[in-house]
């Protein structure tokens, strides 16, 4: 029961992960997720800045939308190359450490335990 009610209504489930859903899923387990990463890194805004840019450009790409993808490079978000693939690639693995290390301090903190992981 607990599984199901954790995972009921997950916005992760049904959209892109998105720093606005992201907050929302956390946030329904109490955890202040966005602000904890924000506090566990200098540079970790500046990460979670770019994290719908992907989402949105491949959106543009699979709809077909060849003014929103054009809007989207102009905007200097993203590109289609593969140097824009390889920065966004290291900007989300650096954001990916970053959040496991706050959610296994948050669990621990919760749990009244050491850090699972």
């Amino acid at each position: 029961m607990l599984r199901t009610l954790l995972a009921q209504g997950r916005k992760l489930d049904a959209g892109n992960a998105r720093t606005d859903s992201l907050g929302a899923d956390f946030g329904r387990l109490g955890l202040s997720f966005i602000d904890d990463i924000e506090k566990k890194h200098p540079d970790a805004s500046a990460w979670l800045s770019p994290l719908d840019a992907p989402a949105d450009f491949r959106n543009a790409i699979g709809h077909g939308s060849e003014t929103r993808i054009a809007a989207l490079e102009a905007g200097g978000g993203i590109k289609a190359t593969k140097a824009s693939y390889r920065q966004h690639r290291t900007i989300l693995n650096k954001l990916a450490g970053t959040m496991d290390e706050v959610v296994g301090t948050q669990l621990a903190t919760l749990l009244g335990v050491t850090r699972p992981w």
